[in-house]
């Protein structure tokens, strides 16, 4: 990718820089700081930016003695003066004086004191018009040569720490979003050229252990020969219940249990048969999930850095960045009321430990200059003080690795409390894709006996389409909402098809084929449309669709810069509402441009759908 040149370009990054360059061109004399304005799509006019520069600028400047505009409106003509864009991006600027009127009360009412003067508090704006003619030389070039971004986001060793299940334990519904985030952040940095490795750091090691070993012993010493006589293992929550019920009654088994614990510790090749065993069949039922999901880890959980925790505490002892209090070694960060405990009073090795030993080993073995943990905000004072002890303990330079945490909020139910099962009980992660695919199974059903036979889809086409449709929705439904705040789980609104669902992005794609279908429009045709036409917009609606399309680079570049892939949502359904604008507006068939311009928004509702990771289907 990095041989190629960019097809697109960063059009809002780029008028941003225009406008702030001119700004503290003209008036470096009395901007004290380096001024940076604001730029934003302009939502009410006619334009496709606009800023409000001059306003700020006159503000802030016009007290100075040595200050000689007299008005906005001067400021703004003195601003806008033999002003052109040399890449020929923006073709024109307007001032626009917006006027408000000086608020009253009753008392300044009664006592006449009111001037007439309607424009006291009045403001300018700098609406910049987009080059048309260039717009549509961008959407050929992409059409022809693809898509390939413009972006500072490339070239970097970047580690993605998501998912990270507990072994012996079922994934449940708090595993959701780590999972789906993680994936898609993933494919984001792919595919704006960058390594990256996909980590699943499970939870794989630890006292627990020994407790599961030991009731693994006790249904069936034979367990490695007879793994079909080993009692509910495969249900993992109901194994792990079922031991730790015996731990916390039977203080024999207790004392089997912590031997157990200290002989895995120790490499014992009968514990560590056992320990591998379970550890299998966990992994058995994570990847069941991972396949539903589509989702691709590397697996490098806990017990990876159990031998090299034990050298780093040493190696952090030597340089004097560990302490001892109370017994246990800890190293005290400033700003955090707590240490991070290093090792326990009684030698044990907790996860902060553990955490700051893969820190060390990703930044310093693996060489990786961005890590990104998709945990739950519940964890950001941890990866705050886990951040800070790495700077202390001198892993990195804050200006040569970065490091974020991706929090997320809860995942609710519909009544706004966690989601349980009618039990009470935790809501198993497979259950609940399951039940997204079984309902999106019965409304697309529900939808066929409305169409007529001719168009009808069969039993098979439903069965498989329920799947991509129901778990395309669950994704969607949570990459939409902003990461950081929870929401409420409801099949409902993910399968409606209107607004802002994948149910109702799939239609407007599945429009697209059905208008290629109806003018039969082969890939040869197509190809040659590509090679001997150009793009030409006349009307609104398709100059509309067309500046949103080409804002895909800006959008992806705010996404991997923010972590928030909230924005790509709203990104793809601006996209499906502007082409069915387009589509109810304009006619298609028979107009080379026309039809180029569906085919440029079927690439970026692919690509879109591809780093979401979401399965269109063929029909709906």
């Amino acid at each position: 990718m990095d041989s190629k040149k960019p097809t697109m370009k960063l059009i809002h990054s780029y008028i941003t820089k225009f406008i702030n360059d001119r700004c503290n061109q003209l008036f470096k004399d009395f901007l004290t700081n380096n001024y940076s304005a604001i730029v934003q799509k302009n939502i009410i006019g006619d334009s496709e930016y606009t800023t409000p520069c001059i306003t700020q600028i006159f503000n802030m400047c016009n007290k100075n003695k040595d200050w000689s505009f007299e008005s906005l409106e001067e400021t703004a003509n003195y601003f806008i003066e033999d002003l052109y864009d040399p890449k020929k991006i923006i073709e024109k600027f307007k001032i626009i004086e917006v006027k408000s009127f000086k608020k009253t009360n009753k008392k300044d009412k009664e006592s006449k004191k009111i001037k007439k003067e309607k424009n006291d508090f009045s403001k300018v704006y700098i609406d910049i018009y987009l080059n048309i003619e260039w717009l549509e030389e961008q959407a050929l070039n992409i059409i022809r040569n693809g898509i390939i971004l413009e972006t500072e986001f490339k070239n970097k060793n970047i580690i993605v720490d998501f998912s990270s299940p507990n072994i012996a334990k079922e994934m449940h519904v708090g595993h959701l979003r780590s999972t789906i985030l993680g994936e898609s952040i993933c494919r984001i940095f792919e595919f704006l050229g960058n390594k990256v490795e996909r980590v699943n750091h499970i939870g794989d090691w630890g006292t627990q252990f020994g407790m599961l070993i030991a009731y693994l012993e006790s249904i069936n010493p034979n367990y490695l020969n007879e793994p079909e006589n080993c009692g509910n293992i495969k249900d993992l929550e109901e194994f792990y219940k079922n031991a730790k019920l015996k731990f916390d009654n039977d203080p024999d088994f207790k004392k089997i249990s912590q031997l157990k614990t200290v002989n895995l510790q120790k490499g014992d090749l009968v514990a560590k048969k056992a320990w591998e065993f379970i550890c299998k069949i966990s992994r058995e039922n994570f990847e069941k999930i991972y396949k539903i999901l589509d989702v691709h880890l590397t697996e490098c959980g806990e017990s990876f850095y159990n031998t090299l925790c034990s050298k780093l505490v040493k190696e952090l002892e030597e340089k004097k960045f560990i302490i001892e209090d109370k017994g246990a070694k800890i190293i005290r960060i400033d700003g955090f009321k707590n240490p991070m405990i290093i090792v326990k009073s009684d030698g044990g090795i907790g996860y902060d430990s553990t955490d700051l030993t893969a820190l060390n080993y990703r930044i310093n073995t693996l060489k990786a200059n961005w890590i990104i943990y998709v945990v739950a905000t519940e964890q950001n004072e941890h990866f705050k003080m886990l951040f800070k002890a790495g700077e202390i303990c001198k892993f990195y330079k804050k200006n040569e690795v970065r490091l974020d945490h991706m929090g997320f909020g809860l995942v609710l139910g519909i009544d706004g409390k966690k989601i349980s099962t009618r039990q009470g009980g935790t809501f198993k992660l497979i259950d609940l894709l399951e039940e997204g695919i079984k309902t999106a199974e019965i409304k697309m059903k529900e939808r066929n006996s409305t169409i007529n036979d001719e168009n009808k889809m069969t039993d098979e086409y439903i069965k498989d389409s329920s799947k991509k449709l129901g778990i395309s929705a669950i994704k969607y439904f949570d990459l939409k909402q902003h990461r950081t705040t929870g929401y409420r789980f409801d099949f409902n609104k993910m399968l409606d098809d209107k607004g802002n669902t994948a149910v109702y992005l799939f239609y407007s794609y599945v429009r697209i084929s059905s208008i290629y279908k109806k003018i039969n429009l082969k890939e040869k045709d197509l190809d040659e449309l590509i090679s001997l036409n150009k793009i030409e917009v006349i009307e609104k609606k398709e100059k509309n669709l067309l500046i949103h399309l080409l804002s895909f680079n800006d959008v992806i570049e705010d996404v991997a810069n923010e972590l928030s892939l909230n924005l790509l949502c709203d990104y793809a359904y601006g996209t499906a509402i502007k082409f069915n604008e387009f589509y109810e507006n304009c006619k298609i068939a028979g107009n080379p441009s026309r039809i180029l311009l569906t085919e440029l928004c079927k690439r970026f509702m692919e690509l879109s759908f591809h780093l979401l990771n979401l399965t269109p289907i063929e029909k709906i």
